[in-house]
């Protein structure tokens, strides 16, 4: 997988945690990578690249890791780019 695929992997879980939660949900780096089933290193050095774009917002912890949510320029970016949200992320009750 590309780094472009794995950035829009995480735009699209991301969109869909938005979608679910709003912007109040955060959402743990490490969660998010097994969750999507990508390399920890993978999805740190992408999401850290659509922090610096301004399409995540990130709260980095000492020591390596982080909280993530999607940005409001994210959300333009996932309907410009016609991304559908991915709700792997979102856990669901039932």
């Amino acid at each position: 997988m590309t780094d472009a695929e794995i950035r829009d992997k995480i735009l699209a879980a991301l969109y869909g945690v938005w979608k679910e939660r709003g912007f109040d949900a955060w959402v743990p780096l490490l969660f998010l990578s097994e969750r999507l089933n990508l390399e920890p290193v993978a999805a740190e050095r992408n999401v850290e690249l659509l922090a610096k774009l301004g399409l995540v917002e990130g709260r980095r912890f000492i020591g390596g890791g982080g909280l993530y949510r999607l940005s409001a320029n994210g959300v333009l970016e996932c309907e410009q780019k016609g991304l559908q949200p991915d709700f792997a992320l979102v856990k669901r009750e039932g």
